[in-house]
């Protein structure tokens, strides 16, 4: 089938003519990036691309045509759409349109293409420019192109907002946490007056710290519900739900079960900034333990700490920094029980904690908003990529 299920009419309100069979190779020349020397130069002027996107500038360009760029080795799934003059490493391929062709078409053509399928190597992703060339696709006119061109930018426009915006409120939360927990913003009582000075308390003191347990592959796939760390991973709360199933004693059961008020901790991340993250459970998780990935927090009975608090005083920016210096590296980073323990939370009293939370969850609350409708505009994106082009 050579018709897209979505298309434009013309100016005159007609069906453009049908789509025509080409190889890659039919509408663009693929190049080779190079790798350069970047030798100490005030006018750098030109971006330097590579699969991890702008790496630098240099005073030196290879390509001053609009054109879309694909990985050759590692990123090979990722296009890359440049208007301007720049440089691309050897791990790039560059393109460059023939006949009369629509370059921001081409980008949106190579992001409706599954690059994966067409990787060639058993260790690092790669493509060969050949591979590339032999690749058909259906193409449209020229006039049909600048149409799915310009409405798929729109869409673009849209998402780069909504990206720009969360950065935004990203960064706006981050300062609101440095003045709320140095005190620099401080909430006031109903009659106006401060709330009491503030506590700080080592958590080892206030709680009781616990690793999850380890099983052998055997194991799961049936018995009492588990919370794995994808389960947690960046999530703020966690409630009962359909997790994955581990067989284990009545006796583990009870001493790995997890409580409403409990906090769940990344104990080992891939990225560095991942470790340590906090997890709040907001109910009895019922039947439910939880991986040696983990280590719960339970707080002893006598503290008197707002459930919604515990999310935010261990995102605090003293606590994060005190969490990594404690911190190991090696193929992950990793924090253990007694690290973690020797950490101190801030406290203020339960009525300061309950404003600082209900504030910042506000502040979550919108930033969440704008992350639902970016996730509704990519989808609405990649949906729309699958019905325009064949």
């Amino acid at each position: 089938m050579n018709i897209p299920k979505l298309r434009f009419k013309d100016n005159n309100g007609n069906d453009y003519p049908q789509w025509e069979k080409k190889l890659i190779k039919d509408i663009l020349k693929i190049y080779h990036g190079k790798d350069y020397k970047n030798e100490p130069n005030e006018k750098k002027l030109y971006p330097v691309l590579g699969t991890g996107g702008i790496i630098t500038y240099i005073d030196k360009f290879l390509c001053d045509w609009e054109c879309v760029l694909i990985g050759r080795k590692g990123t090979i799934n990722k296009p890359q759409y440049m208007k301007t003059p720049f440089w691309s490493v050897d791990t790039l391929f560059y393109s460059k349109p023939k006949l009369k062709q629509n370059p921001k078409f081409q980008y949106y053509l190579f992001q409706n293409i599954n690059w994966k399928i067409y990787d060639e190597s058993t260790g690092v992703p790669s493509l060969s420019a050949s591979t590339i060339e032999h690749i058909n696709r259906f193409i449209p006119t020229y006039a049909e192109q600048e149409k799915i061109a310009s409405f798929f930018s729109t869409i673009d426009k849209k998402i780069e907002n909504l990206t720009n915006t969360i950065t935004s409120l990203e960064n706006q939360k981050k300062g609101l946490l440095q003045q709320i927990f140095s005190q620099k913003l401080r909430f006031k009582d109903k009659n106006g007056n401060n709330y009491p000075n503030w506590e700080k308390k080592k958590l080892g003191d206030i709680a009781t710290l616990k690793n999850g347990i380890s099983k052998s592959n055997e194991a799961f796939g049936h018995g009492k519900k588990f919370i794995n760390l994808q389960d947690i991973f960046n999530k703020s709360y966690i409630f009962n739900g359909n997790y994955s199933l581990v067989d284990v004693t009545e006796k583990e059961l009870s001493e790995n079960n997890l409580l409403k008020g409990d906090v769940l901790f990344v104990r080992s991340s891939v990225k560095r900034e991942g470790v340590g993250l906090p997890c709040v459970i907001m109910e009895n998780l019922i039947d439910t333990v939880y991986s040696g990935f983990i280590i719960r927090c339970r707080f002893n009975i006598n503290e008197n700490i707002y459930l919604h608090y515990k999310k935010y005083c261990f995102l605090e920016f003293s606590f994060r920094k005190a969490l990594l210096k404690k911190s190991s590296s090696s193929a992950n980073t990793n924090i253990n029980q007694d690290n973690l323990s020797k950490l101190y939370v801030k406290l203020p009293c339960l009525e300061e904690q309950t404003k600082i939370a209900d504030f910042l969850s506000a502040f979550d609350r919108k930033l969440d908003n704008q992350k639902a409708q970016l996730e509704h505009w990519q989808q609405i994106k990649k949906g729309l990529l699958q019905q325009m082009f064949v």
